[in-house]
């Protein structure tokens, strides 16, 4: 069973390129554009690695 990365970035063109090179590496990807999607990823799928953008906006921000 091919190991499972979930990549987060909420720029979609960056996690859809990131995902394209680790899929040709035999990597399985999970996708993630916000961290409350992150985390539902992590309890769901327990990937073997996240590569996660700690600069994503906060949605909430300003609430």
């Amino acid at each position: 069973m091919p190991q499972r990365i979930l990549v987060v970035d909420d720029d979609r063109s960056i996690v859809k390129v990131l995902c394209s090179y680790l899929e040709q590496s035999g990597y399985q990807t999970l996708s993630a554009y916000d961290g409350e999607m992150a985390l539902h990823q992590l309890r769901r799928e327990r990937p073997d690695l996240v590569i996660l953008d700690l600069m994503m906006p906060n949605r909430t921000a300003g609430k």
